[in-house]
This record gives C-alpha cells, structure tokens and sequence, in this order.
C-alpha cells in the first residue's frame, strides 16, 4: 500500500515537473531592454523643447530567436517598458545638448517640438553552418522637429549582426536589442539638420 502510495506521488510529481518545463519552453522571451543614448556636444542655448515618444512598431514581438514561428522562440519588447526608456533617453540628451525638455502644458508659446518614433525593430536568424548562426538585428528611429513654420524629419537605422555557436541567452538577447535602439537613437541626435532645426 505504502509502495503504491510512494510510486502515485512520484509519478504525480514528475507530471507537474514536466507541465512546467513545457510551460516555460512555450513562453516567449521577453526583453526588458535599457537602451543608452551616447555622449552628445552643447549646442543648444536653453531653448524649451517639447518632447513626445511613440511605439510605432506593428507588434511588440521583434521575431523569432531560432527563425522557428512557434511560441516557445517569439522574441517580444513590450511597449509599456520601452517608452518611458526611450522617453528618459531623448530627454537626456537634449539636456546634455543644452536644451531644456518640457511638456506641451509647460511649454511657452511658439515652443519647438521634437517627436521620435520607433518605426521598426526586427531581429532574425542567418542560418551559417553547422556550428554557427548570426542574429540579425534592425532597429529605426524617426524624428520629427518642428520649429515655427519649419518641419524636418529623419530617418535613422542601426543594425548589429552576432554569430552566436549557442542560442543567445535572455540577457544577451537584452543586451543586443538595447544597443541596437539606443544606436539609431544616438544617429537620431549626431544629425546637424535636426539640430540646427532644434536650435533656433
């Protein structure tokens, strides 16, 4: 009795273990990234900036880290975690710049506006061999400053390829897409025209 008892719970307990091991292989990865912006010159002379962030990517999943379309290797970048990042980032370089970031509620009259986007954000898997793979990493960014009359827009792509002999972990994977976006962001500040439109 104790015997069959003893073998009920064990085979129990390896059912549950298995569930939950399913369970995470079928979970996409999540990536919480933190994308920095790079050093940045003073040009600015404490002009008021309105600043507005927006996710336009169609879907919060960036692709797949194995090139499979099955759930277990979607890789997602949610966009509730993503905005205020990129947000804190463009915030922080125009200070860096020498401009001051507002609100449009605190902006004073004829007050420039700056708008950036994230149009796209694709990673994919280039098949290399037999030992090794490459991560394929994009990412766009889209500013839009407006200055009186004056409108510019610009267009800023950032790629990054890994080879890789093993799936990238979780945090690689964070680590790659965080440079990648905070890459164009940097191109997005390094652009002249959008400046000297910032900065007038």
């Amino acid at each position: 009795m104790m015997r069959t008892l003893r073998n009920t719970c064990i085979t129990v307990a390896m059912i549950a273990i298995t569930s939950l091991l399913s369970a995470c292989g079928t979970s996409p990865q999540r990536l919480y990234v933190n994308p920095q912006v790079g050093e940045m010159g003073v040009v600015g002379h404490g002009q008021q900036i309105v600043v507005g962030v927006i996710d336009k990517r169609p879907s919060e999943r960036i692709g797949s880290r194995d090139g499979a379309t099955n759930a277990s290797s979607y890789l997602v970048v949610p966009t509730g975690d993503l905005t205020p990042k990129l947000e804190a980032q463009t915030i922080s370089a125009l200070r860096r710049m020498g401009f001051v970031p507002v609100s449009a509620e605190q902006a004073n009259p004829g007050a420039s506006q700056l708008t950036i986007s994230l149009t796209e954000l694709a990673y994919g898997v280039k098949r290399g061999g037999l030992i090794t793979d490459t991560a394929a990493l994009n990412g766009v960014i889209q500013a839009v400053a407006v200055s009186g009359q004056q409108r510019y827009t610009g267009s800023y792509t950032a790629t990054r390829d890994q080879g890789y002999a093993l799936k990238p972990s979780q945090k690689k994977n964070t680590e790659l897409v965080s440079k990648v976006i905070g890459d164009a962001l940097t191109r997005a500040f390094q652009d002249t025209t959008l400046i000297r439109q910032l900065d007038q």
